[in-house]
């Protein structure tokens, strides 16, 4: 009986031991392959349909993202009329000071955005009553109708306005949905500066007005292409939390408004743009880069108890409550808007402290940088072998023109000069490989002509296809009949060492091997327990057989 008792006994111990390290394997392979596939599951983001699914006229390449809309320009501007914003009519704005606030990526709002718009002809902005977080059910446009509220009372004879694009940035939560948005800003900082242009009267700059934009996160984009693309360009630019740190990239999702910005005539003179920039969670400072000397650069210390999207909208919240605090002069009070001495401001302010009694107190480092030590930055600039008689469109449906271009790594900008004329409802549309990219309309209005510039840094190098193309109002619909656009004198601006953002299938191939790295690291840790335990098993088989014999 002993030697059948003890036999089973001995299978019972031994063999689990034998065996436990494979076991350890198998289980460590099955939870990495498992959780491998259920991240690859969160790389499965596409472009969201609001920038696909109108399609580009006929004759334009075909491309994933179109970023084309439907619906006309003046739509997406609202004016603050103390509780919300209402309707802007065209060439109602004929003096006074005018601030453009514009939002950025409507992470999470896609279903909401979708659903309202199902059920509207005109588009949705983002101050829809509609357009509600999921989560909390407060409006989306909560922290821009407190600051437009603080702006208005601050300076009472000012316009609010508001440009919406929530109908291209808004997306799902996949984790590389912020891309499509990204490249949906530059189009959308023309729409704001082709309609704030044609809601300007042509009195209004002789009557002394002045333009500030203000932009959050990608809307920084937005702001600062409309800064840009308007033929004078506004006294001032402020930027909330451009996303500029080097993680972004991976995501796509990196402004790189350092490039942009070089193109801005920056400094604290009458007749140039003054710009400050909000530092929050992802923002970064600018006035360390080449031609960026004069920018004012604003580290904020939002609570570390905050979660990061509200520390990464802490600049909307803060300058609300700057412009509620005119003793605190700062924020909206050095803004030469509203009569400050912008010339005496160092370029570098810290806030020590979130607290609300503390939270307007900032400390500045340094001093303010000479008048004339903003460095120039120069780009070479080569002359595209463009038609004679450039790329020219004339009235028709859908009319097009194609004109194709190579680029290389260095390619930051495409220049052009332009000649647009026809009806005020005439609108003429640049795209670059099937993706819209700009704008146009007849200077009639306004600050006049819009800018002739596009990024071209967001692309890969090779072989590229610019499409010139003349609508009437709204996408398909014909133009007048003295509609009549052409481009000529291209140009690539190009710059060494240009660092670009990934695009999803490089990330998520990043993902993937990074994926595979950490396996390989879990492997190797779990293959080394298992030997540790095999050695620790066998030392204590041979120190138990060694007491035994020695009994």
């Amino acid at each position: 009986m002993t030697p059948s008792s003890a036999t089973p006994f001995r299978t019972a111990a031994v063999t689990p031991r034998l065996h436990h390290p494979f076991a350890i394997v198998a289980a460590g392979l099955t939870l990495l392959l498992a959780l491998a596939l259920s991240g690859c599951s969160v790389l499965n983001a596409s472009v969201p349909p609001p920038l696909s699914m109108f399609p580009a006229p006929n004759g334009v390449p075909v491309a994933e993202q179109t970023n084309v809309s439907p619906y006309p320009l003046m739509q997406r501007l609202g004016k603050w009329n103390g509780t919300t914003f209402t309707p802007v009519t065209s060439q109602s704005i004929t003096a006074g000071n005018v601030v453009v606030m514009t939002h950025g990526w409507a992470a999470g709002l896609l279903s909401t955005y979708e659903a309202a718009q199902a059920t509207s002809t005109d588009l949705v902005t983002m101050w829809n009553p509609a357009m509600a977080d999921p989560k909390t059910g407060q409006p989306s446009i909560m922290l821009f109708a407190n600051l437009a509220a603080s702006l208005q009372a601050a300076d009472p004879s000012s316009t609010i306005l508001m440009y919406s694009w929530v109908d291209q940035s808004s997306t799902d939560t996949s984790a590389l949905a912020a891309y499509a948005p990204e490249r949906a800003t530059e189009i959308n900082g023309h729409r704001l500066a082709t309609a704030l242009d044609q809601s300007l009267a042509s009195s209004f700059l002789g009557n002394g007005g002045a333009v500030h934009l203000i932009g959050h996160s990608f809307g920084a984009n937005v702001a600062t292409t409309a800064a840009l693309a308007l033929a004078s360009p506004p006294r001032q630019l402020t930027l909330f939390d451009s996303p500029e740190v080097e993680l972004a990239r991976i995501g796509g999702a990196k402004n790189d408004l350092r490039y942009k910005l070089t193109r801005l005539d920056i400094g604290r003179g009458s007749n140039q743009t003054f710009v400050d920039n909000y530092i929050s969670l992802v923002g970064e400072a600018y006035a360390g880069f080449p031609g960026l000397g004069q920018v004012v650069d604003v580290h904020l210390l939002p609570p570390s108890s905050d979660a990061g999207v509200d520390k990464h909208q802490y600049p909307i919240g803060w300058y609300a409550d700057s412009a509620a605090n005119k003793s605190s002069g700062v924020g909206l009070w050095w803004s030469p808007l509203v009569g400050s001495n912008v010339t005496k401001l160092a370029t570098t302010w810290n806030q020590t402290s979130s607290a609300d009694t503390q939270e307007l107190v900032l400390v500045a480092q340094g001093s303010a940088p000479p008048p004339d030590s903003n460095t120039s930055v120069s780009y070479l600039s080569t002359a595209i072998d463009d038609p004679p008689s450039g790329l020219q469109v004339e009235t028709a449906p859908n009319a097009v023109a194609n004109f194709t271009f190579t680029t290389d790594k260095d390619s930051l900008w495409l220049t052009f000069d332009q000649v647009i004329s026809g009806a005020p409802t005439d609108t003429f549309h640049l795209f670059i490989d099937g993706r819209e990219r700009s704008v146009l309309s007849p200077p009639a209005e306004g600050t006049g002509a819009d800018g002739s510039f596009l990024i071209l840094y967001d692309i890969n190098s090779g072989e590229h296809t610019l499409s010139l193309v003349a609508e009437g109002t709204t996408n398909g619909a014909p133009a007048s009949t003295s509609a009549k656009g052409q481009i000529t004198n291209l140009r690539i601006s190009s710059a060494t060492d240009i660092q670009r953002n990934l695009e999803p299938t490089q990330t998520k191939r990043l993902i993937i091997w990074g994926i595979a790295l950490i396996n390989v690291l879990l492997l190797t840790v779990i293959a080394l327990l298992v030997v540790f335990v095999w050695w620790v098993i066998r030392r204590v088989r041979r120190a138990r057989n060694k007491t035994r014999i020695d009994d």
